[in-house]
């Protein structure tokens, strides 16, 4: 049954009791688990997995159900079906963005008891800690992202010049090789169009910079001389256009597209990319990537990449706790996180399977990504992410289409996150 469809049964008849998780099986009783998951388009590889965990537990019947295929419509499905108190849910798909939002309205079971420390470091440090929140555990990591910077490794190596270390560097080193080679080259270029993309750039040049968006006591620290500094450094680059003219309006096709055509010296986008990039029919630049870690700012000790990816939250009030736990180890299992990656191009999350040899001889290039996600980090923990992200994104292009100062905006947006949820 498709979730928009319980909703409606949610809202049209409040009464309705969803059957329990046990049905009579001759003389033992089975446990149905509901798994709420992502649209069908990966269910090949989904039900493998299920079919082989039935194998090890017969007594467990896993049925998929799907939610809606946009994030943020998954995210409101769920939040109207688990505030109702719905237990037919007993687990599901979170993005790494969703973590605050579901715990501290205590609609997710905590899983420090169910998850070892042992347990734990099997996992990209990012991905724990998106899955944590105010120091307790709550979600279990199946798949990862992160921030990685791209470069003409042929360009660089013809000049003589590292891969950059700083931003400014980066813009220093762009502008050369643009010079030397006639013109034609930009320096950067990231998907910055307002949303999440957005979010994603910022936060990643505030961080890299020793800024924060929300401390760990919870208050709202966007607007700092940090966050200004590295924020004015962008805005200028834009200005003296060493980022294409609408990287405003990219989303994150539109900054590989640039990227592929031979457009750009340095492009922040996701692992994925680099796959695309080395298809000869689809990419001028077919063999003359590089990546690297994101730069640092100015005061910053290291560069920044923020986590992406999804996790599996465990319902409060699911009858089959314990069932479901045991699936969703199985899900976030070896065996299952390398499946996925053979067959879907999955990254996973645990630090094991990047040294797989059979990954590797599929995706050689999975040997790039190890040292840029074992140190990025996790966005900023709020319940109100949702709105956070969007004041952010707002405000950072307020500054870069230079309808405010950088300090304006910032200080803008932090009355703005101060004001959220009063």
């Amino acid at each position: 049954m498709k979730l928009r469809n319980l909703i409606c049964l949610f809202l049209l008849v409040p009464a309705i009791v969803f059957s329990a998780g046990t049905q009579e099986t001759g003389k033992s009783k089975e446990v149905v688990l509901n798994w709420y998951s992502h649209a069908s388009s990966l269910g090949a590889t989904e039900q493998t997995i299920i079919e082989a965990f039935n194998e090890q537990n017969p007594d467990i019947t896993v049925k998929v159900i799907e939610l809606p295929e946009a994030t943020n419509d998954k995210l409101q499905a769920l939040l109207i079906a688990l505030q109702s108190g719905d237990s037919s849910i007993d687990f599901f798909n979170a993005d790494v963005t969703w973590t605050a939002t579901f715990a501290s309205a205590g609609l997710i079971e905590q899983l420090d008891p169910y998850m070892s420390a042992s347990e734990r470091n099997e996992f990209l440090p990012g991905t724990i800690e998106a899955a944590t929140y105010q120091g307790k555990l709550w979600g279990i990591p199946f798949r990862t992202d992160a921030g990685v910077l791209y470069y003409r490794s042929d360009l660089l190596e013809k000049y003589g010049k590292p891969v950059p270390k700083t931003y400014e560097e980066l813009f220093a080193t762009a502008a050369q090789i643009n010079n030397a080679e006639g013109g034609g080259l930009y320096a950067l270029v990231g998907s910055l169009a307002n949303g999440e993309g957005m979010t994603c750039n910022a936060v990643e040049w505030f961080y890299s910079n020793n800024g924060e968006v929300i401390g760990s006591d919870g208050s709202i620290r966007i607007n700092s001389p940090q966050n200004v500094e590295i924020l004015s450094l962008m805005v200028d680059a834009h200005k003296n256009r060493l980022m294409p003219e609408g990287v405003l309006s990219y989303g994150s096709g539109d900054a590989r597209a640039s990227m592929f055509q031979g457009k750009q010296v340095f492009m922040r986008a996701w692992p994925k990319a680099y796959a695309m990039g080395q298809d000869a029919t689809k990419s001028q630049v077919a063999g003359k990537l590089g990546v690297a870690p994101l730069p640092k700012g100015p005061q910053g000790t290291s560069g920044k990449s923020v986590v992406g990816g999804w996790q599996l939250f465990l319902n409060k009030n699911s009858k089959q706790k314990d069932a479901a736990i045991k699936f969703m180890k199985f899900y976030a299992s070896e065996y299952a996180q390398k499946l996925h990656a053979l067959n879907d191009s999955y990254l996973p999350a645990r630090r094991s399977l990047y040294a797989d040899a059979d990954i590797l001889a599929k995706y050689p290039y999975y040997s790039l990504f190890p040292s840029i996600l074992e140190s990025a980090v996790a966005r900023p923990q709020s319940p109100y992410y949702a709105e956070i992200s969007a004041i952010l994104s707002a405000e950072v292009q307020n500054a870069m289409k230079q309808s405010k100062s950088p300090s304006q905006a910032l200080a803008d947006a932090q009355k703005a996150m101060m004001n959220v949820g009063k």
